[in-house]
């Protein structure tokens, strides 16, 4: 058979598959997984040996013995209220060292030193050196309580008495092993362990909560659901998973330990630092204290008390957990201030260019460089605004050799300069898939250089290279944990090595799970071996991130560090989010894949990963009219918004549907353009503190039960409450508006009219192709908008502004706009942005005064004042005013006011527009209302 052909077999044998179940592993057919599952309560009986307890200034060290094991135990003290908890191995008895993924790390948590450590003959107690944390460590049975700030007991390890830590071990005659220990099997697949089982598991009990969220990626409900007693539990394992099923645990693309529970009185949250294939049994029940009574009775009082517990179990690696429950002083614990520690832990997504947060057009494929052409200037015919045209695999070098990345088909794609020149002459970039597997050909440069430097990943005699089958045949897989792998990727995006490239071709990292046709559960073999001796099943989780991270340091290392990258990857872990966008995988063109699409985005977003997307249309089938234009109604509201198909179905661009669906996904796209202002600042808050642009609703509303648990509404920053239509045949939406905002009565207006909106439950219309999406501004807030649509981003990023400002119960309303450059990290490096606080008070019954107050250095260049001015103050649109204003005067950077006569009153809608007030928004100023 030909090499093409080849290619063609693997390209559309996989193309008209769903999941296939059996492909992939229970627990019942993980052995290590059902070893751990089995354990009942406390049968490890692990104790702490009080005569081996060491302390340093921000360090707890103590041995744990039971009748088999010793381990050792370390709490660490870290900053903002953080501790970390970790059971290992002693160093003076294993044999190997375990693999840490400190990759996965915003750098090394900054360790604080204790406030106090008390101990007697049953318990030692530690503060944390802020006081925001506490740690009882119970002698016997082993049981650390995990105390917030208020001394409220929120989370406890081993409660259960389910620790267990296989040690690595050397083979002994006479002794009997469990089955799999040494080696497992699983279809027709063997997988050796030369040290033995090295599995760890523990459990972890969220006291006084009954929900609970975190742990994805899974097609399945925003709060976790009890996995004990019902189905396998939660999965963490890349792998790559093809039309996935709603509603299972099973593991998809993206592996993040990260478990966040919430209640009325406190939020706290888990990271279980482990890069191997991770089990997560849940229940959610109201909870005797049983045989913790006594150590219960002090610090709750009830006879029960509801739980959410978590059994982690992980094939290697230790027990490695960070405790995070936020304090405020003002507020006390909040979802924010968890989020924030967990931020401060594995990092941030870096302000992306603006390009990035608007509209992209993808397809399996674009036939050639004509076909992209025409697509690019149809999105300008129909006045449709688009910023990035996306390749899929066939772009690559495919006449006789198929996938050859970094090398453009010599048919279809014979002058890639010009083509991405011509894209960027409309104001638009171009993005490419690149995948890490390796086409097996003497032939193809970059596989000969690996094999020169010996960068593949090993089989498990760590001598001969792995091989398996991909897209382009038989390939070979890069070890990226080997630092000359590493820096010869990053080499391979310097503008002279990727021939035809420029400044505005960006990247697509797929199939990094890795994706491995002919291997194991559709990826690579646990023995195989990487740098340094480790066995894949120790880093497996962590493998698309050190791909995608080189990837990124590759965009930035060609053009020296001075434009952001932008890439989109499908595989993820803890820290993904510091170097990728991720989206959701091969979802199907089905009702209930976009219904659960915003469940899965608000689980990464609580999980620290906030740049996320879904297929717009879906990517396996042909989406009805009607899905269609929904999907285009909820993508335009979510963080990362790409229409992306399979090679197989139908074009999708929006022209080919009717006039009156392609006029909805017009308008759809446009409300995303017409919002980036806002996009903007929140991403740009999301890099200072933490904050997923995407929220629960529960973040912003803590303290109202009745949306712990609601999934198919969420908010945007703290301003928009989104509540889309996910149902077919929908014409009405029934939503639940807060209605209490602290200790005020919620204020809603209708985010597209400025009507004011009663708060609690109604029905609302939402006519297909006739009605927006259903989107409430909250009162108190200020929304930045660009009215002016045009065909990109890029060519709307000095436009005027429109402000949207909402006030409160009390007449007040705060918000933020932020403009740089849109493309460089001057904004970072040399303060070369503008960042204006603005605020709307009521200051008596019959004056207001709105202020602006910018920072930073970025000023608006002359030549933009030509096209109506830089960065002006169009229009100033404030709702829920009650009344008319009599005058309205204007003062710029403390001269004396003017007089402003270009509003308009609307007391039906208490609406009042100011028209033009044209000042810069470089500059500070204020607006006195008169009533």
């Amino acid at each position: 058979m030909s090499s093409r052909a080849v290619c063609l077999l693997l390209l559309f044998s996989f193309s008209s598959l769903a999941v296939k179940r059996g492909d992939f592993k229970t627990c019942s057919q993980s052995a290590f997984c059902k070893r751990h599952r089995a354990i009942s309560s406390n049968t490890n009986g692990y104790e702490v040996d009080w005569s081996t307890i060491e302390k340093t200034a921000n360090q707890f060290k103590a041995k744990l013995v039971n009748n088999e094991n010793r381990l050792q135990l370390t709490i660490t003290g870290l900053t903002e209220g953080r501790l970390r908890v970790q059971i290992d191995e002693p160093e003076e008895t294993a044999i190997r060292q375990r693999y840490i993924p400190t990759q996965a790390l915003a750098g090394d948590p900054v360790e604080l030193a204790f406030e106090s450590i008390k101990e007697d003959a049953d318990q030692a107690e530690i503060v944390n050196g802020d006081k925001q944390a506490k740690a009882i460590i119970h002698r016997s049975p082993f049981v650390i309580d995990l105390l917030n700030g208020n001394g409220d007991l929120v989370t406890q390890i081993n409660a259960g008495g389910k620790l267990k830590v296989d040690l690595f071990t050397t083979r002994k005659e006479g002794v009997q092993y469990p089955d799999g220990f040494w080696q497992e099997r699983f279809k027709s697949w063997t997988d050796s362990k030369p040290f033995g089982s090295s599995s760890v598991g523990v459990d972890i009990t969220m006291v006084g909560f009954r929900t609970a969220y975190g742990l994805p990626e899974h097609a399945d409900s925003f709060s976790l659901r009890s996995t004990v007693g019902s189905t396998d539990p939660y999965r963490l394992y890349n792998t790559d998973v093809f039309e996935y099923e709603i509603g299972n645990p099973m593991a998809l693309y993206v592996s993040v330990p990260h478990l966040l529970a919430h209640r009325k009185e406190a939020t706290a949250g888990v990271l279980w630092l482990n890069a191997a294939e991770t089990w997560v049994d849940t229940q959610s029940a109201e909870s005797s204290k049983g045989l913790f009574r006594k150590m219960w009775n002090t610090v709750v009082t009830d006879d029960s008390t509801p739980n959410f517990t978590s059994h982690f179990m992980s094939e290697s690696g230790l027990v490695d957990v960070f405790f995070f429950s936020g304090k405020s002083l003002e507020t006390g614990p909040t979802p924010q201030k968890v989020h924030k520690q967990l931020a401060l832990t594995s990092g941030v997504t870096p302000l992306p260019p603006l390009f990035a947060l608007g509209y992209h057009q993808s397809r399996w494929n674009y036939r050639n460089e004509d076909d992209v052409a025409k697509v690019t200037a149809k999105f300008d015919e129909h006045d449709i605004p688009m910023d990035v045209m996306w390749l899929d695999i066939e772009h690559t070098d495919g006449k006789k050799r198929c996938t050859k990345y970094f090398i453009w088909s010599p048919i279809h794609f014979k002058t890639p300069k010009q083509m991405i020149d011509g894209v960027a002459a409309t104001g638009r970039k171009m993005v490419t898939i690149i995948d890490p597997h390796i086409k097996k050909d003497p032939a193809y440069k970059v596989y000969q250089d690996a094999m020169v430097m010996e960068l593949y990943i090993k089989n498990a005699d760590n001598r001969t290279e792995y091989e398996g089958n991909c897209w382009p045949g038989t390939s070979k897989y890069l070890d990226f944990f080997k630092p000359k792998t590493r820096e010869y990727w990053i080499s391979q995006f310097a503008f002279d090595r990727y021939e035809g490239s420029t400044e505005n071709l960006y990247t697509w990292n797929d199939m990094n799970e890795p994706s491995v046709f002919s291997g194991p559960e559709g990826t690579i073999e646990r023995d195989a071996i990487h740098h340094g001796g480790l066995e894949n099943r120790e880093v497996h989780n962590i493998y698309g991130l050190q791909y995608h991270s080189a990837t990124f340091e590759g965009q930035l290392a060609r053009t020296d560090g001075v434009d952001r990258p932008f890439l989109l990857s499908r595989a993820g872990f803890i820290g993904s989010q510091r170097t990728a966008a991720i989206w959701t995988g091969d979802n199907a063109a089905e009702w209930s894949h976009l219904a659960i699409s915003s469940p899965m985005m608000l689980s990464l977003s609580v999980a620290g990963i906030p740049f996320a997307g879904a297929d717009v249309g879906g990517f396996f089938g042909n989406p009805s009219e009607e899905l269609h234009v929904r999907w285009y109604n909820v993508g335009a509201w979510q963080p990362f918004f790409r229409a992306h198909s399979h090679i197989e179905t139908r074009r999708r661009e929006p022209w080919l549907s009717s006039e009156k669906a392609m006029l909805s996904m017009r308008r759809s796209i446009r409300e995303r353009y017409a919002l980036l202002p806002y996009w903007y600042a929140i991403f740009r808050e999301h890099a200072q503190n933490g904050m997923p642009p995407m929220r629960p609703i529960f973040y912003e509303f803590p303290e109202e039960e009745k949306f712990f648990e609601t999934q198919d509404a969420w908010m945007i920053g703290d301003a928009l409450f989104v509540h889309p239509v996910v149902t077919k045949g929908a014409t009405t939406v029934t939503v639940q508006l807060p209605e209490r905002d602290g200790n005020k009565t919620a204020q809603w207006f209708d985010y597209h009219t400025g009507a004011p909106q009663l708060s609690g439950k109604q029905t609302i219309s939402a006519v297909l192709y006739e009605s927006p999406t259903p989107v409430w501004q909250r009162g108190g807030t200020i929304v930045p908008t660009w009215q002016r649509i045009r065909r990109s981003a890029w060519l709307m990023r000095a436009d005027p502004l429109t402000l949207l400002v909402a006030l409160d119960e009390d007449g007040q309303a705060k918000g933020t706009v932020y403009m740089d450059d849109a493309k460089t990290h001057a904004y970072r490096e040399k303060d070369e942005f503008v960042e204006a606080t603005m605020e709307y008070r009521s200051t008596s019954s019959s004056t207001a005064t709105f202020t602006s107050i910018p920072v930073g250095k970025f000023e608006a260049k002359n030549w933009i004042e030509m096209i109506e001015a830089s960065s002006l103050l169009n229009d100033l649109q404030i709702r829920g005013v009650r009344s008319s204003p009599v005058s309205v005067a204007l003062k710029v950077d403390g001269e004396a006011g003017q007089s402003h006569t270009g509003w308009k009153y609307d007391g039906k809608m208490q609406k009042l527009t100011l028209r033009k007030p044209g000042v810069l928004i470089t500059k500070q100023y204020s607006i006195e209302l008169f009533f």
